[in-house]
């Protein structure tokens, strides 16, 4: 694997692809099935968490397939997406067709193309990760500059640095080792719905394909954003760790197979204590950030 903090080249927007945005992306078969009229729990947590009000100027960079600037718009706000991938701007051309409340432009968020104070309110999805620390911080420098004076950023990034470099890959994997090892040696059991790599997975990213991890350049953690956002001059007013609801890993009928699971989830992720304060700051992959241009 690629060490992932070497290299400072930024990625290629070419290495962005369509069928990225349409089958990889989080929120991808809601999207598939609405076209951005129906959003995966994450992106309705991060409206929520905007407060958005009619008439505002909203921004979304890195908008990605477009449903938060759709949404947006929806609200009664003046929404842009700017991103620099040709690929995501052609799906969010798609479903911003009819609505006119919205803009698209490619750009770099390292270099906005706004005037300063323009902005209400501005969204960074999935953004975080995919910039080497110079770029995010000169992003948020930009982003604070065409915010006006409070405006609201929301931030979502994963993975959490903390869980994934400390309590995942030392605590986690070998919870899945004992059991895969346990079950082969002591119990001569066969590989099954269950007892393998898939459910049980012991590589450390087991959530990202080999091209998500070449995207996957800068994972943070919440003091870390906190940090960044506070030189950038941001007041935070919220860092949260909050892990949205799982679906079931198995077809609804296999009740008991599903069970298992949750059986498992109190072991390894301490359910349901691992989602409450201060225990998901390790166990929570997500990081949600709500700061304010000073």
């Amino acid at each position: 694997m690629r060490d992932r903090g070497r290299a400072q080249t930024p990625i290629r927007p070419e290495a962005y692809t369509e069928e990225y945005y349409r089958s990889s992306v989080e929120g991808h078969a809601e999207f598939a099935a609405s076209g951005g009229r129906e959003l995966s729990p994450r992106m309705v947590r991060a409206l929520a968490l905007a407060g958005l009000k009619r008439g505002q100027r909203v921004l979304d960079i890195a908008c990605g397939r477009g449903e938060v600037v759709l949404q947006a718009a929806l609200r009664g706000a003046d929404a842009f997406g700017i991103d620099y991938a040709a690929a995501a701007l052609h799906v969010a051309r798609e479903s911003l067709a009819n609505e006119g409340r919205t803009a698209l432009a490619r750009m770099d968020a390292t270099r906005l193309a706004f005037a300063a104070a323009s902005f209400d309110a501005a969204f960074m999805l999935d953004f975080v990760e995919h910039v080497y620390q110079p770029d995010l911080e000169a992003s948020l420098r930009e982003v604070q500059r065409v915010l006006k004076p409070g405006g609201r950023l929301v931030i979502h990034t994963s993975p959490n640095r903390v869980f994934e470099r400390g309590l995942y890959r030392n605590y986690v994997i070998k919870v899945h080792e004992t059991i895969l090892n346990t079950a082969k040696d002591w119990l001569r059991l066969e590989e099954g719905l269950i007892l393998n790599e898939l459910t049980l997975p012991i590589q450390p990213h087991p959530l990202l394909s080999a091209y998500e991890l070449e995207l996957h350049v800068n994972p943070q953690d919440g003091l870390s954003l906190r940090r960044a956002l506070e030189e950038s001059g941001f007041r935070v007013r919220k860092v949260a760790h909050y892990q949205p609801p799982a679906p079931p890993f198995f077809p609804r009928r296999l009740y008991w197979h599903n069970a298992l699971m949750k059986v498992l989830d109190v072991v390894r992720f301490f359910y349901p204590f691992g989602r409450l304060p201060p225990l998901n700051q390790f166990f929570s992959n997500h990081i949600w950030v709500v700061a304010e241009r000073r």
